[in-house]
């Protein structure tokens, strides 16, 4: 039996492996996001205001995302 070349992907296969890929990243997202969450009702709970709270750990969850996106450089 012979291999030859294989066929390209249609655009249905490329639709479908994106948005297995999508789900993946989502589902390993999470932790991070409900580390997020845990920091904004961590500092709330010490007394912080909701606003410096919320703004802390956007701050953290958007530098963390970036250092993600970037191989944790």
């Amino acid at each position: 039996m012979m291999f030859g070349p294989s066929k390209p992907p249609t655009p249905e296969d490329l639709k479908e492996q994106v948005s297995l890929a999508m789900l993946t990243v989502i589902g390993a997202l999470e932790p991070v996001y409900d580390t997020a969450d845990g920091m904004r009702r961590d500092l709330e709970s010490r007394g912080w205001s909701p606003t410096m709270a919320e703004h802390a750990a956007g701050v953290w969850l958007c530098t963390t995302l970036a250092t993600m996106a970037g191989g944790g450089k």
